[in-house]
């Protein structure tokens, strides 16, 4: 069994975008945001990250897009100063970093989602090609670039290929979902979540982030495609996108009617109108959604999604046990990432032989030093490809088309 490993470096390879940009890294966000067209758009909910930005680092809001702190930094500034303000019931201080880590999921998706509205990525492509039934992509990405390549490719659906199974898929109109694949396909195991995965609004309940629907927290909606309107918050439906791709706001959630507030109190919905944003086009109806993200922050709130992330964590540790062949692509092993070591550790150590490791890198060093050192793989077992991964890298060499 062949298991990939799909780091940023992965995304990278993606040079086919009609923006021309490519995926960001954690320091070029907002500099990628002012090269695309979603800067102008009202829409795009930024006012509260550049208010912070300009309070808190002096950069007047006009050069806000000139900011390169690390947006891991950034987030997880705030994460923590939202999490002070909820324990010291600071109304104002939880509503005001509240608004601006949403928006900093939404902003973080929508980029994503506008560099991807492309063509299908060829170098994916490439990677489906070798794939066999029985085979594992385990990504800590958010993009759609690998989902839409094993769509493009092969019987791979969303409504079975993620191992864990959505509640609805939204195909033209959210739709029941097919359980019962013709046959057996590749699984995508999606550590970070997905930017078409989908859950409630964040609400703060009982001094925590907490989410909107009344459903359980694992429960999981994923968008595939749209070939008209769709119910969104303020009816901010956007056209234009190619599948698994959407505009800003995603569908709304139509089957829950939301949490209901305990006894004494009522939920208020204020959204404020302003002449310069122009009205949404469609209804308003449903559930509001965001995107179903861990974001880039030190403290990663898997736990906000139920189950759903221990589920695909421990598939992710069964495949690693398993794997007869790794292929590593631009996965550094991030020293922050301590879940990801443990992920690693624990998987080895059930294993009872070393598999055969390759890695796909410009830098290689860290990612080797894990694998060969922390790891023990011998270096007979160990291929090093320092350079990029892309639509033009041969797979051949490493691994036979299935």
């Amino acid at each position: 069994m062949k298991v990939y490993l799909l780091g940023a470096g992965a995304s990278r390879g993606y040079d086919e975008s009609p923006t021309g940009l490519r995926m960001p890294l954690a320091r070029d966000l907002f500099q990628v945001v002012s090269k695309l067209a979603i800067r102008t758009n009202p829409w795009v909910l930024i006012d509260a990250i550049v208010e912070y930005v300009s309070s808190s680092r002096g950069i007047p809001p006009p050069d806000f897009l000139s900011f390169t702190d690390d947006i891991e930094e950034l987030h997880s500034e705030i994460q923590d100063r939202l999490i002070n303000a909820i324990r010291k019931s600071d109304g104002l201080g939880v509503f005001e970093y509240f608004r601006i880590s949403n928006q900093l999921v939404f902003l973080f998706a929508s980029v994503i989602n506008e560099i991807q509205n492309g063509p299908v990525s060829k170098a994916h492509l490439a990677i489906a090609r070798t794939l066999g039934p029985e085979d594992k992509i385990l990504t800590f990405n958010w993009d759609t670039l690998m989902d839409r390549a094993l769509a493009e490719s092969s019987a791979w659906r969303p409504d079975f290929g993620y191992f864990v199974k959505p509640r609805l898929v939204h195909r033209g109109e959210w739709v029941a979902i097919d359980s019962q694949p013709a046959k057996t396909v590749p699984v995508l195991l999606k550590l970070h979540g997905s930017t078409n995965w989908i859950s409630s609004y964040n609400i703060i309940e009982e001094g925590k982030v907490g989410l909107m629907q009344s459903s359980d927290p694992s429960s999981l909606y994923v968008y595939e495609s749209a070939d008209k309107p769709y119910a969104t918050f303020a009816g901010r439906y956007m056209a234009g996108y190619a599948p698994f791709s959407y505009g800003y706001y995603p569908p709304n959630i139509p089957d829950d009617p939301g949490k209901r507030a305990p006894d004494g109190y009522v939920f208020v919905r204020a959204r404020p109108k302003f002449p310069w944003v122009p009205e949404g086009v469609v209804a308003d109806k449903g559930l509001t959604s965001m995107p179903l993200i861990i974001p880039p922050v030190k403290e990663k709130t898997y736990d906000l999604f139920g189950n759903l992330f221990k589920t695909i964590w421990s598939a992710a540790e069964d495949a690693i046990a398993q794997a007869d062949h790794m292929i590593i692509i631009g996965y550094s092993f991030p020293r922050t990432d301590h879940r990801s070591s443990t992920l690693f550790a624990r998987a080895f150590a059930r294993r009872k032989s070393m598999p055969r490791v390759s890695i796909i890198d410009p830098n290689p060093a860290r990612a080797f030093d894990k694998i060969r050192f922390d790891l023990g793989i011998a270096e007979d077992r160990l291929s090093v490809y320092s350079e990029p991964f892309s639509k033009d890298f041969d797979l051949s060499a490493i691994v036979q088309p299935t």
